[in-house]
């Protein structure tokens, strides 16, 4: 601030009060209004002790510029029988301006024209937008009969490399008051779990604690898709360390603050090797339907860490080309697994054929051989796969993924993103581990022609209801052969057209589907229509089996002409660190020059 452009504010001292409030103008002007017997009388328990303003004026006007002070003098007198020791306290106290705006320095003296002796050296006024009381000097001893002076200085700093403007529209109040000694006093610590809960109450708790005492903070439960971040203290000297609290010599607040999943911070992290913010620590319960939000989740995938969407979650939405879409997970190294939602934002639980890029479709026109559940298979069509190998083998193309590389090529493409989207594998599981593991009595294990198979999923879904328990998602593909890429073929097969695919049974379960069969309607994977996923359930009954997801985990075969299309891709790290957005509906995750 220019060292010539001064500003006005004013401070009122009547009786007992201090009052200091900013006004624009090119002076600072202090005004105060007492008198000889202004004062305040305190019983402690060592007697009474009175505060008076004597300064024989009724008023001082007095023009300050920054870098210049005033001072108020004052006495505190000992009417009782016995020595008294009080702290003096700002009461009330609200004080907006800029930290280290305003100081003050507190000397006394045993005679009013005597030699002043120095308090409190050069401290700041504390600084709040919320009315809170503090200790302005602790611990005075005043001997019975005795009268001691006070000067308190209170100035107005010119701060130098600080923009001081705000300062003009600041506001500094409070009240002086004499209370018993701090260390025999006790002060208010206020918990507020600001909409979460604290061993079950979403209540205020208030404990009266002494100064230098401990006391260790429970933190809240979430609020919603929020996970809890840090606690806000208002007010001042108490320290929160490590989940405790030493009070200090004023009353305190703590009011719990709450982060939502926020993918930039989140990709920063990851970035520097740490965990971001907001995950949950602890696996949810995956054979129970995560029917409200229930937030974000870690889980190995093939490339690192995955970090997945859970529930009804709120904060997924991204705009990519002309579609929207919602964030599955953040891929072990970064990318970003979306899938296909619609040509506009549809709230969780819309049962709209809108969010579909196609409705209507078989996974293959062929059926009665095991290896029709893959995403390409070895042989022709009609061909009779005699092994495992050759029917995993991957030369023809199934019906959908010829659909879904052409949707690619017309809409990604064709558009000029394909630059935008990465190369990551898509995983259908055609892992044969057995009756043991998948709990079909009748399970083969071969896994070709009509060998009845149960695929590695169905376990991981308890398809066949044998132990709930083994609900356990994985994003880890099983077999390389069965991890499809385009190009990559350290993590891949390298055997797609286009880096497209759609979504695995495991990302259902993950996502909050629930155990096989069970059903929910109020996660953001539920579209109202049912549609394919990738992987695989089991070839029996003369028929191969894929799931879908359709309000339940469930499959169906692969010649079922009622589901529909929802194409998942994955954006590139480095563009996805472009993104503008909080993920929300109103304002997605989007490229910084899409609107939306």
């Amino acid at each position: 601030m220019n060292e010539k452009r001064k500003k006005m504010i004013i401070l009122t001292i009547c009786a007992i009060t201090l009052m200091l409030a900013s006004i624009l103008g090119t002076y600072a002007y202090f005004v105060s209004s007492i008198n000889n017997d202004s004062r305040q009388e305190a019983e402690v328990d060592t007697g009474t002790m009175r505060l008076r303003f004597a300064d024989n004026d009724e008023g001082i006007n007095a023009k300050l510029m920054l870098g210049e002070s005033i001072t108020k003098k004052f006495t505190l007198e000992n009417t009782g029988t016995l020595d008294a020791t009080v702290s003096i306290e700002w009461l009330d106290m609200i004080n907006t301006y800029t930290e280290g705006s305003l100081t003050y320095t507190l000397e006394y003296s045993e005679t009013e024209e005597g030699d002043y002796i120095e308090l409190v050296s050069s401290t700041n006024v504390p600084t709040s937008s919320t009315e809170f009381t503090s200790t302005l000097v602790p611990d005075i001893t005043i001997p019975v009969g005795k009268t001691y002076y006070y000067n308190l200085v209170i100035t107005l700093n010119n701060l130098n490399d600080v923009d001081q403007t705000e300062d003009l529209n600041a506001s500094f109040s409070t009240k002086f008051v004499v209370s018993q000694p701090s260390t025999n006093r006790k002060y208010t610590l206020t918990i507020d779990p600001n909409g979460g809960t604290i061993n079950g109450s979403s209540e205020m708790q208030t404990i009266n604690l002494k100064v230098g005492e401990t006391y260790s903070i429970i933190n809240p439960n979430n609020t919603g898709c929020n996970q809890f971040g840090e606690w806000k203290i208002i007010g001042i000297d108490s320290i929160l360390e490590n989940s405790t609290i030493t009070m200090g010599k004023s009353n305190i607040k703590l009011v719990a603050q709450y982060n939502g999943f926020k993918l930039q911070e989140a990709l920063e992290s990851i970035n520097a090797g740490k965990t971001p913010q907001s995950v949950n620590t602890t696996a949810p319960n995956f054979a129970n339907p995560a029917k409200t939000c229930e937030g974000v989740f870690a889980l190995e995938d093939d490339y690192g860490t995955s970090y997945y969407y859970r529930g009804a979650v709120e904060n997924n939405y991204v705009k990519f080309g002309d579609y929207y879409w919602r964030i599955v997970r953040i891929n072990g190294d970064g990318s970003l697994r979306i899938i296909y939602d619609g040509t506009q934002g549809y709230a969780n639980g819309a049962n709209d054929t809108g969010r579909l890029a196609y409705t209507g479709k078989a996974f293959n026109v062929q059926y009665t051989d095991a290896k029709y559940v893959g995403w390409m298979f070895g042989g022709a069509y009609g061909e009779v796969s005699t092994s495992k190998a050759q029917a995993q083998t991957n030369e023809t193309s199934s019906s959908l993924k010829t659909l879904l590389d052409s949707w690619y090529k017309t809409n990604i493409v064709d558009n000029n993103l394909e630059d935008k989207v990465a190369d990551m594998l898509y995983c259908n599981d055609r892992s044969t581990p057995g009756k043991t593991i998948t709990g079909l009595n009748t399970d083969t294990g071969l896994g070709y022609g009509q060998n009845l198979t149960a695929y590695g999923a169905t376990a991981r879904t308890d398809a066949w209801n044998t132990d709930a328990s083994k609900v356990q998602p994985v994003f880890a593909c099983p077999q390389k052969n069965d991890a499809f890429t385009v190009s990559d073929e350290e993590k891949g097969n390298g055997d797609l057209t286009y880096p497209v695919g759609f979504i695995t049974a495991d990302e259902i379960v993950a996502a909050g589907s629930g155990k096989y069969n069970i059903g929910n309607s109020d996660y953001y994977l539920y579209k109202g229509s049912p549609y394919w996923s990738f992987s695989p359930s089991s070839y029996s009954v003369g028929n191969a089996h894929i799931f879908y997801e359709g309000g339940v985990i469930s499959a169906v075969s692969v010649k079922s002409t009622s589901l529909g299309v929802a194409p998942v891709i994955n954006l590139k790290p480095e563009y996805v660190k472009t993104f503008i957005g909080d993920g929300t509906i109103n304002n997605p995750y989007r490229d910084k020059n899409d609107t939306v």
